[in-house]
């Protein structure tokens, strides 16, 4: 244990601003700083979040429906799988009767399996239609779902002056270098124009990993064998005549493009692996797709993986500085998110060790998730080909595939404190993909088939709808008319 008075978040994206509006909740006698570079900005080709933004909005107290209005936030309901099977599928994690666990099985997903139902019928009726229940408004902090798609630089707007309002310091520099104390190690001071000591450090720095990396040395674990991708470009378009209610994730010839939609415009973007075409390319399988000429505001290399230590010295990395997958199931918000909850409870007892533990869980979790998706059987490019005979899986995948082949997920099956992915996660994603025995499956089912469970019309919630875009745009209005705007 140590005394630490003062930290200092680098980085002024979301990451940062979320770490530091956490922070401040779980430890707001600390001093806390945040030092943003005005050279780096942010493209607001939209991005969207897990249910855990939902999360971090009620432990800050921020108020959702603001947030939304703010952010040119919509609502989403999970992530819209189309070409990666024979039939369209959805990731909805709006947890109901659906996905509830009766002792210790999930006998409503059991029973869609065993029974060969459609793939819509894995999901609550409706949550595939674009409307909401108008029954979800009756105040700011109300809200149908708990995920969202954001202009991202509104969201960062809308995060920097909550941070200000609750009085946490912005300050605009660059830094660009660090001082070491000889006899610790640890950092104690850094440097832009000023330079700026510190107790503590949050390295939100992005992919430069500033402090973590080129300060203190923390080696970069890849995980490129196991994930197919490593480049991205995005773009936006005009905004969508009706907001989907989710992200869409279509497979492509090289890899997968999303659709996020925001209150003005639509965020897209194209994921692929370089080994088989470049960004021109890339850039141009988009223009045939989309009928159109396209800007590409963004591109971007990565190495999907993680650092050997979140957490080092005196010194904590957060979002981008501290792992990256890729875009798919857009977990980069919903993994700071979960790292800064586990950070809090290890903090005021300074246990280094069990908090990286944990973060390395976390990381696991996702990437053994996302790989998930690329249980595929299409193999109508190379590119396809090679993931469909050649995908090399992690082994903690290949352990949770090869429990799964002889029995149906418990709920029980995958242990993570922080975990962003649960198993009802995992089932509609590989029912999709047509990876269960479904005969297998039906003679389980059998022995818990007396178990009562919803008809898939029953689950859908009586109440007044209204389109999701009509919507959005009715709450914006009504909200200028009562501030005045």
């Amino acid at each position: 244990m140590r005394d630490v008075d003062d930290v200092i978040v680098v980085g002024g994206g979301n990451a940062g601003l979320i770490s530091a509006l956490i922070f401040q909740s779980s430890f707001p006698k600390i001093r806390l700083r945040v030092i943003r570079s005005t050279n780096i900005g942010t493209i607001g080709v939209g991005e969207s979040s897990t249910e855990h933004f939902g999360d971090f909005c009620e432990y800050c107290g921020i108020p959702k429906l603001d947030m939304i209005l703010k952010a040119k936030a919509t609502f989403k309901n999970g992530v819209y799988f189309d070409g990666w099977s024979d039939a369209p599928y959805l990731n909805n994690v709006n947890f109901n009767s659906t996905q509830a666990e009766i002792g210790s099985h999930l006998p409503y997903m059991q029973n869609v399996v065993a029974n060969k139902r459609p793939n819509y019928e894995m999901n609550y009726c409706g949550s595939w239609v674009h409307q909401f229940p108008l029954l979800s408004f009756r105040h700011l902090n109300d809200s149908p779902t708990n995920q969202f798609h954001f202009d991202t630089l509104a969201l960062n707007q809308y995060l920097q002056k909550t941070c200000e309002m609750r009085g946490i310091k912005i300050i605009e520099d660059e830094i660009y270098d660090a001082n070491i104390d000889p006899e610790t190690g640890d950092i104690s001071s850094i440097i832009g124009n000023n330079t700026y000591e510190s107790d503590f450090f949050i390295d939100c720095s992005g992919f430069s990993r500033l402090l973590i990396g080129k300060t203190l040395g923390v080696k970069w674990k890849s995980y490129s064998e196991y994930l197919p991708l490593n480049s991205a470009i995005a773009f936006t378009t005009d905004e969508m005549e009706e907001y989907n209610v989710y992200t869409k994730a279509t497979a492509r010839d090289y890899g997968w493009s999303w659709q996020i939609p925001t209150q003005d415009k639509t965020g897209n973007g194209y994921v692929f692996c370089d080994r088989f075409i470049d960004e021109d390319q890339a850039h141009q399988e988009m223009e045939n797709v989309y009928g159109e000429r396209l800007n590409v505001a963004k591109t971007f290399k990565f190495d999907p993986g993680r650092l050997e230590k979140a957490w080092y010295k005196n010194c904590y990395a957060v979002g981008l500085s501290q792992s990256f997958v890729e875009p798919l199931e857009a977990t980069s918000i919903g993994s700071v998110i979960r790292q800064m909850f586990a950070f809090t409870h290890y903090f005021p007892s300074y246990s280094v060790d069990h908090c990286n533990e944990d973060v390395e869980d976390i990381f696991d979790n996702i990437f053994d998730y996302v790989q998930a998706h690329y249980l595929v059987q299409k193999e109508d490019t190379e590119f396809w080909k090679e993931v469909k005979y050649d995908l090399k899986l992690t082994p903690s995948l290949e352990s949770l595939l090869d429990k799964w082949k002889t029995r149906f997920p418990f709920p029980g099956d995958i242990k993570c404190k922080w975990n962003i992915f649960v198993v009802a996660n995992y089932i509609p994603i590989l029912y999709g993909l047509n990876w269960f025995d479904c005969e297998n499956v039906a003679k389980q089912y059998k022995y818990i088939s007396h178990t009562p469970i919803p008809k898939w019309e029953d689950t859908y919630y009586y109440t007044v709808y209204m389109g999701h875009k009509k919507l959005i745009k009715e709450v914006v209005k009504i909200h200028k008319l009562n501030s005045g705007e």
